[in-house]
């Protein structure tokens, strides 16, 4: 209905000319019907016309009202507002090119990281019926964890609240090789249940999803590839659907290839069956998903699950821990639960470097509205209402901030790219999906309206207070000390938004430089590493990837340029993988620590210091005594600063796991990030690795080489490449890095929070200069006839630079002191991303309030400065 007013009132304002015409026809038709009347009662036809049109009433006024009743007269009164909008606009260009460029500079921020914020969380996850997603997970007090293929088992027989319950785990660390395309290389895998495209509702474009006889304990080898790897490595053949490639050495079927579109999780390049099963040596964590049934709730889909826990609980007591039950929550939440507090961090500093943007322009609408006083004094004394007067700077101000809108989409596609390339792999799920999309659009239409609003509120206020008389003698009188105490009040705003943006800035900088300062425990430089899987039955003992690692090691040695080379399973600060440990004096209670594989030149090629006993060397094997090697917070955790030289305990939980001697103490080194302490940490030789923990290793790491060099490390990667090629073409290596990119990487997102949110805070100070400069000036422009008295009367230079510092500087201290109170209140928000630094550290505070004020005092001094060089006598004159 709406839109056939709408309709109707475009389609009159089109032709208004032509309405105007009708109205008019039909009103002299009424008025010479009357006259006719008159006439035949008896009057002369002028008299006859004057009683017509004096009983008919005002025809201009009926005239109109007509025209309002057809539905133009609004919107015609709308278009000429924007008419005369445009050409008040056109004719201060200098005013308008800051304008915009300062609201685009904000709407564009803001825009940007909305876009983000819209992939990340807002967007529906790639998948139909989205909605109805869900993730099942163990509950704890933490949150939900992967739940394990057992539980799954039990989940799926028991539970009617799910149309589709599936399960999902990576390859784990040991990844996969594949051969068969145009060359051997590692792929990215995930093993998933039969149900698993079905649970998404995306289905291969070519071929077929697996089948149940596909996914039970020991069904053909077969895969589905990602569209990606089709392409890459295959040339897109249509024709290899049912033909065999080489996954891991074992002959495996290609039976399907997705949709092009389809991206899950991390882009996995291949898919094959679970197989999910009961029993030891499965994969606790594996991710438990599922699509609820056509009206079916989350509450009442997790309240089911809730008793199907317990009855698992009551059938494998030992398999649950205490308190630990089963949650539910939307899938998309499963992705952002991580970022979301993050990403509201980064949308209110934009927010903040928005309201500065309008602030400024709020201060050049007043500048503007004063030089235009006389104007609008003339308006309202010709009879123009103070709402119409309003009207139109309001529809001023909102040209304004939609020409400033529609530059920010630029400059947020700008600013999406630069995000694109700066920001760290990982820190954002879901970040490839960023772009412009109705929601980001709808979001800038909505920033650019209410940003139009807030800056042009002041100048319309300040137009209902004009005085006509004053204005129109060219007297300033009260309006323009309100106006000074309005454009004072918004610099003061300005002043408090910049400082909380400062502030927020300065604690990330701070977090970044400590990090800088952490000691990893390792010595990065001239390092390379990179990963070679060892996968299928030719390396399924043990002692057969023992005499891999040795004859590669031996091979790479002899490189030039080659100082040392050895293997582990796990690179520091490249998280974790825990094993149990446990302790003869309590082999009932196990504990959990950190575990590695390492060769004997591993602590000599990564520089970890020894503290005490001896490392690994040659003749630990399996003919040698079992030993390890422990770090000092191992020994303070579990020794209490006792020697641990010559204890012992045993790596995993097994009987059957032989018992180990502690023989070196080594330093301690960063895993998990250069923010967290380093975690007790076992590192067990390789050569004395049996069966059983090398399959354990394997299933959730990888063999990471790591050479130190005496050359550029990079440099030898082709050799690298072309010794194990000689050993065994069909284990590609890959993911070859230094360890100072590694270490790098560790801390890539402060690098990027500190970027980011400092960009912010540099234009919010920026802003806010400008915006102090702006208001001096004015004030000075203003006060020329009053500093010319006073200079007149003998005031000295330095007494008129202090009277005009010192009103510009009371206002920046009392941003300063409001900015504090909210930085104080904002900046605990930011706790999570800080490291070494309180949120509400006194120095970081005090530096960039001292760092405000020198910034301010430039923007004061300078029109201060020019004031006094005002001549007395032209002064004087000055009206």
């Amino acid at each position: 209905m709406w839109l056939k007013g709408l309709y109707r009132r475009v389609g009159a304002l089109l032709r208004s000319e032509s309405i105007h015409e009708e109205i008019d026809e039909e009103v002299r038709f009424h008025l010479d019907m009357r006259a006719e009347e008159n006439v035949r009662a008896g009057m002369t036809p002028a008299q006859a016309r004057r009683e017509a049109e004096r009983r008919f009433g005002n025809r201009t006024r009926i005239r109109e009202q007509g025209y309002d009743v057809r539905g133009g007269r609004w919107l015609e009164a709308f278009w000429r507002d924007c008419r005369y909008g445009a050409r008040s606009l056109r004719k201060s260009p200098g005013f308008t090119l800051v304008a915009v460029l300062t609201l685009a500079l904000g709407t564009g921020a803001t825009t940007a990281i909305f876009s983000v914020m819209n992939a990340v969380m807002f967007r529906p996850l790639p998948y139909p019926e989205a909605e109805r997603l869900v993730y099942v997970g163990q509950q704890y007090r933490g949150g939900l964890a992967g739940s394990g293929e057992p539980k799954f088992l039990f989940w799926r027989e028991q539970s009617r609240s799910f149309e589709a319950l599936a399960c999902y785990s990576g390859f784990g660390g040991a990844g996969g090789n594949l051969a068969g395309g145009a060359e051997a290389e590692q792929v990215r895998g995930v093993r998933v249940s039969e149900d698993f495209f079905r649970a998404l509702g995306v289905y291969p474009a070519l071929g077929r999803a697996f089948t149940r006889e596909e996914d039970a304990p020991g069904g053909a080898r077969v895969a589905i590839l990602s569209d990606g790897l089709w392409r890459r490595s295959f040339g897109g053949d249509e024709g290899l659907i049912g033909k065999t490639v080489t996954l891991n050495g074992a002959p495996t079927t290609v039976v399907g290839v997705m949709p092009p579109q389809f991206n899950f999780s991390s882009g996995p390049d291949l898919f094959v069956p679970m197989r999910a099963r009961q029993g030891a040596n499965v994969d606790p964590n594996a991710e438990v998903i599922g699509r609820l049934k056509p009206g079916v709730s989350l509450e009442q889909a997790e309240a089911e699950l809730k008793g199907i826990a317990e009855r698992y609980r009551a059938a494998f007591p030992r398999h649950m821990a205490e308190g630990e039950t089963v949650g539910v929550k939307p899938y998309q939440d499963f992705f952002t639960e991580g970022v979301a507090k993050y990403l509201w961090i980064v949308l209110g500093a934009v927010i903040f470097l928005l309201l500065i943007a309008c602030a400024n322009v709020a201060n050049l609408q007043l500048a503007r509205a004063a030089a235009r006083r006389r104007e609008i004094a003339m308006r309202m004394a010709l009879g123009a209402a103070g709402g119409r007067i309003v009207r139109q700077l309001l529809t001023e101000g909102l040209m304004l901030a939609l020409a400033g809108g529609a530059a920010g989409l630029f400059l947020a596609a700008w600013i999406i790219q630069l995000l694109t390339a700066l920001i760290p792999s990982g820190l954002l799920p879901r970040f490839a999906r960023v772009g412009m999309d109705w929601r980001v659009l709808a979001f800038t239409l909505a920033a650019a309206v209410v940003t139009g609003l807030l800056f042009g509120t002041a100048p319309a206020w300040q137009a209902l207070k004009v005085d006509v008389n004053a204005s129109l003698k060219e007297n300033t009188g009260k309006g323009a000390s309100a106006r000074g105490r309005l454009r004072g009040a918004l610099v003061v705003a300005e002043v408090a938004l910049s400082l909380v943006l400062l502030v927020g800035a300065g604690l990330l900088v701070r977090t970044f430089t400590n990090l800088l300062g952490v000691t990893p425990g390792f010595d990065p430089r001239n390092v390379l590493t990179f990963q070679v899987d060892l996968n299928g039955e030719r390396y399924d003992t043990a002692a057969e990837a023992a005499a891999f690692y040795r004859d590669a090691l031996e091979r790479i040695g002899r490189l030039p340029g080659v100082e040392a080379a050895a293997i582990t399973n796990k690179l520091p600060l490249d998280w974790q993988f825990n094993m149990p440990v446990v302790f003869p004096d309590n082999p009932e209670q196990a504990q959990t620590v950190q575990v590695r594989l390492a060769s004997p030149d591993y602590f000599r090629a990564m520089r970890i210091d020894l503290r005490r006993g001896r490392a690994f060397d040659g003749a630990d094997d399996r003919a040698a005594p079992p030993v390890v090697v422990v770090n000092e917070a191992f020994a303070r955790r579990f020794y209490e600063g006792k020697d641990a030289l010559a204890r012992q305990f045993s790596v995993g939980r097994g009987v059957d796991d032989p018992v180990r001697q502690v023989i070196g103490v080594v330093g301690d080194v960063k895993q998990q990030g250069l923010d967290r302490p380093a975690p007790p940490m076992v590192f067990v030789p390789v050569q004395q690795a049996s069966d059983k923990l090398l399959t354990t290793v394997r299933t959730f790491t990888s063999t990471h080489f790591v050479v130190r060099t005496t050359v550029e490390p990079t440099s030898l990667a082709p050799a690298v490449k072309q010794q194990l090629a000689a050993l065994d073409a069909a284990l590609p290596p890959s993911r070859f890095s230094t360890m100072e990119e590694i270490a790098a990487r560790s801390i890539a997102s402060q690098r990027f929070n500190m970027w980011l949110l400092g960009s912010f805070a540099a234009l919010g100070l920026l802003l806010a200069a400008v915006g102090i400069y702006g208001v001096m000036s004015y004030t000075v422009a203003q006060r020329t006839r009053e500093i010319g008295i006073r200079m007149a009367l003998g005031a000295q230079a330095g007494t008129v630079l202090k009277l005009v510092t010192r009103q510009g500087m009371t206002l920046t201290f009392m941003g300063i002191a409001i900015g504090v109170a909210a930085s104080l209140a904002l900046t605990r928000l930011m706790e999570g991303l800080l490291y070494g630094v309180a949120a509400t550290d006194p120095a970081t505070f005090a530096a960039n309030a001292l760092l405000l004020t020198a910034v301010s005092l430039a923007a004061c001094y300078l029109p201060a400065r020019r004031a006094t060089r005002v001549n007395p006598l032209i002064a004087l004159r000055y009206d």
